[in-house]
């Protein structure tokens, strides 16, 4: 066997098993607890495994986004290989965003297939009137993401930035 007939032998032999091996039979509520940045770390926010509660009414939420991580002094990594990257605030309304946290997990149908892709991770965390800030279990699809309905209430909503870091640090 010529050595290009035996290159396309083990790649297709790759992503039969990959496909072989695929996604859970249930989607899950996604834990956002490996995920760490100082905005969120400062309000001392609780972080659950569970869903938004029924009687949660957030005030303003706060995103921090996350890039790929090197080895770098000051840089703390998560077990994801990522770091922050940047922190933003919100301040509503959030009715959509509630609404979308609220819903359950997605739930499976036809052939599941997941596309092969990492997306960065976001930490939301939501406070309210009383000062209380939650980091809330995301409902997630098949494949270990955010479901469509929080991105799209996630993206819709007007973002300040708090701070974000440089190679020299946060600014």
């Amino acid at each position: 066997m010529d050595a290009r007939r035996f290159g396309a032998v083990v790649v297709a032999t790759v992503l039969a098993l990959v496909g072989c091996s695929g996604p859970p039979d249930r989607a899950a509520y996604l834990d956002q607890s490996a995920n760490s940045c100082p905005a969120v770390d400062a309000l001392s926010a609780a972080r659950s495994a569970d869903p938004l509660p029924a009687d949660f009414r957030p005030i303003s939420v706060t995103r921090c986004t996350f890039r790929l991580a090197l080895a770098s002094p000051g840089v703390t990594v998560s077990s994801g290989g990522t770091a922050w990257s940047s922190a933003q605030r919100a301040t509503g309304p959030f009715d959509d965003l509630v609404r979308a946290l609220r819903l359950p997990p997605e739930e499976p149908a036809g052939d599941l297939v997941c596309p092969a892709v990492h997306l960065m991770p976001e930490l939301l965390a939501l406070t309210d009137a009383a000062g209380r800030t939650l980091v809330p279990a995301l409902p997630g699809t098949i494949c270990s993401t955010p479901i469509a309905e929080v991105q799209a209430a996630v993206d819709a909503l007007d973002w300040v930035e708090l701070e974000r870091w440089s190679s020299v640090g946060p600014n």
